[in-house]
């Protein structure tokens, strides 16, 4: 699924992100110069904003289940489009990693957004981000 289509659109995040729970109005903000991220940016004076990037071109086998009570958070059905984002972090190093076990999970038609949080993910929350 395309960022392109909720560009300019608020996604409601119901719990906020954690750390960041009374922001709940994100916008994805897509550009080629951005490409292949996404800024998440919330709004808001002071609203924080992330970096963001499809997990599918960090791990091509990457798959997150979604429990059906999740779904059901988001307003989607079995078959309804999602649109999954890692949070990417810099390291004081200078190397990035992303954040493949709480991923973001975006219903586009209902513009509803959560953040996973599964501590019981093979993956893991600093997971080297390759060459893109």
């Amino acid at each position: 699924m395309s960022t392109a289509i909720l560009q300019g659109g608020i996604i409601e995040f119901d719990d906020g992100l954690p750390g960041f729970e009374k922001v709940r109005q994100f916008v994805l903000v897509v550009s080629p110069s951005l490409d292949p991220f996404t800024l998440v940016q919330g709004t808001g004076a002071g609203a924080p904003s992330f970096l963001a990037i499809d997990p599918r071109l960090v791990d091509a086998a990457y798959a997150s289940p979604l429990a059906e009570s999740d779904r059901i958070r988001l307003g989607a059905e079995p078959k309804t489009p999602l649109l999954w984002l890692v949070l990417v972090t810099m390291g004081a190093d200078g190397r990035a990693t992303v954040n493949l076990k709480a991923p973001l999970v975006i219903n586009p038609g209902a513009m509803r957004g959560i953040q996973l949080l599964a501590p019981d993910s093979p993956y893991a929350i600093d997971h080297p981000l390759p060459p893109v």
